[in-house]
């Protein structure tokens, strides 16, 4: 959200307050419905102004707070990424790698969707996937037609999911229908939401973005209250700022009367 958006939602929100307590002032205190009507147009008002000038503002809180911790942070964050083998992994990867702010990509564990494979199978090829190419530190079949298979630093995963293709083909039989490369992209933090403008999008998804400043995000959206908690207490505060409309003059007194007080025990 903008800034000068924000800004005039906020001032419209003080007008609405403004409103109430300039009707308090004109409400006489003559009886109780006029004590009455002036709580009950506080808290609609307020609440009013609560759902649809504050309550924005405060669903936009968290991506306020995260420009200025990027902005502020001096350590980096990690988008992850998710590229098909089907397109070319290789080129899609030094693409990400030439965008400002990029300092580092590594290609993870590849997600391989297979043919059927039986528990038999299963054992097999977690003990043996590391033969398919010596890049690949380890595999593991997590339901019965998919594999994770973990990399070393700097593998070339076209290459890697060819072999293993192929080896998984001759040794079981089992085919692989697609997979998926998960790649890990290291930036200034103050550079994440031009880096994922930048990414080739039609090669790449986002799947996660991990790194201080967003734990310190999570940690304010834990703190925050619920939206209709801070809409009630814009109608309580439309309540309080409508009561001291009604008793300005007796609020005014008395502050009057405690200055004078102290000004007497001073001299």
């Amino acid at each position: 959200m903008e800034t000068l958006f924000v800004i005039l939602m906020i001032i419209l929100f003080l007008l609405l307050m403004a409103f109430v307590f300039s009707t308090a002032l004109l409400t006489p205190l003559i009886g109780k419905k006029n004590f009455l009507f002036v709580i009950a147009l506080g808290f609609v008002v307020g609440v009013i102004g609560g759902a649809f000038f504050i309550a924005p503002v405060y669903d936009d809180l968290p991506d306020m707070a995260r420009a200025v911790y990027m902005s502020t942070s001096n350590q980096p964050e990690t988008i992850t990424l998710n590229i098909s083998t089907d397109s070319d992994v290789n080129k899609a990867i030094e693409d990400v790698r030439k965008i400002p702010g990029v300092k580092s990509v590594e290609s993870g564990a590849i997600t391989v969707k297979t043919t059927g494979i039986s528990n038999e199978w299963k054992s097999n090829l977690e003990a043996r996937v590391t033969n398919a190419n010596t890049n690949i530190t380890s595999g593991k079949v997590i339901s019965a037609d998919t594999m994770t298979v973990q990399l070393k630093p700097g593998s070339d995963p076209t290459t890697v999911i060819k072999e293993l293709k192929n080896w998984m083909v001759l040794i079981s039989g089992i085919d692989v229908r697609y997979s998926v490369v998960q790649v890990k992209v290291v930036v200034d933090a103050s550079k994440v939401d031009e880096v994922v403008e930048q990414l080739p999008h039609e090669e790449v998804v986002v799947t996660e973005i991990n790194g201080p400043v967003e734990k310190d995000i999570q940690n304010l959206k834990n703190i925050l209250p619920h939206q209709n908690n801070i809409i009630l207490f814009c109608g309580f505060l439309g309540v309080l700022v409508g009561l001291i409309g009604m008793f300005i003059d007796t609020i005014t007194r008395s502050l009057h009367s405690i200055l004078d007080r102290l000004r007497h025990k001073r001299g």
